[in-house]
């Protein structure tokens, strides 16, 4: 890892693990523990899908922070879906 990348580890549902990684505000990668998640029941894949969102939201306020600059999040799952991520403010 270089002084400007990140690397953090969130516990998930279901006994998965995701490790994100962004390197100086340019790559962005999820790794995931045991291996990639495969939710059949849909009210627990919603559930998994949810905390996914809010761990990878604070992973990229941290990013962002990092940055000094805005994140945008665009999912492409059954919708595209959209959301901006903003720097902290100084005062």
């Amino acid at each position: 890892m270089t002084a400007t990348s990140l690397e953090r580890s969130y516990s998930l549902p279901h006994g998965y693990c995701v490790t994100f990684c962004c390197d100086a505000g340019q790559s962005f990668e999820a790794r995931w523990s045991p291996a990639v998640p495969q939710i059949r029941k849909a009210r627990q894949r919603h559930k998994f899908l949810e905390a996914y969102q809010a761990v990878r939201r604070v992973f990229l306020q941290e990013v962002a922070a990092t940055i000094g600059g805005n994140v945008l999040v665009v999912d492409t799952d059954r919708c595209m879906t959209c959301e901006t991520i903003l720097a902290p403010t100084k005062h």
